[in-house]
């Protein structure tokens, strides 16, 4: 058998390295493909979950989620949507301070507070986050600010915005 040789081009000169550069068109296209890439969770969450009423800010009693591991011992690590961000993050956050930072962005998007959306909140924005070489705490600190003026749109959206804002440099 023979290695696969690289193409030549007729005039004997094997083809050129590829060039990896940062336009501002690329960079407009990466966000928009970021975007695109939220709508299609977006509709995939609405079809599988099925649409849910505006969220009600529940008070701190009400909360379903436990303020922290200790207070949850029916949790295991692998289970706690905050746990995992926090290692996702490097463990540099605390868990207080990773599930704040979430349910403030899921409060601001009109969003319930519990656990299965802080799961689906840190899916997101790990969505939006990959292969952009930006900081997934980054963004969503970013939402409750983006969500304020961006009134209407669902976590998801606001989280691939966000992402777009600090890939591009505008925040």
């Amino acid at each position: 058998m023979s290695e696969a040789q690289p193409e030549i081009d007729p005039g004997g000169d094997p083809p050129a390295p590829m060039k990896s550069t940062r336009t501002t068109t690329g960079q407009v296209l990466i966000a928009c493909s970021i975007i695109a890439a939220i709508g299609a969770i977006v509709v995939v969450s609405v079809v599988v979950g099925g649409s849910r009423p505006p969220a009600v800010v529940q008070s701190d009693n009400q909360s379903s989620v436990q303020s922290s591991p200790a207070d949850a011992p029916s949790l295991q690590a692998a289970d706690d949507p905050i746990e995992q961000a926090r290692e996702v993050v490097g463990g540099s956050y605390s868990y207080e301070r990773v599930q704040q930072a979430t349910a403030a962005a899921l409060v601001a998007t009109g969003t319930p507070v519990t656990t299965d959306n802080f799961s689906r909140a840190w899916s997101s924005v790990l969505a939006v986050t990959d292969k952009l070489g930006i900081q997934p705490m980054e963004v969503m600190l970013c939402v409750p600010e983006l969500a304020s003026s961006e009134s209407g749109l669902a976590f998801p959206e606001v989280a691939a915005l966000c992402a777009s804002e600090i890939y591009l440099g505008k925040r």
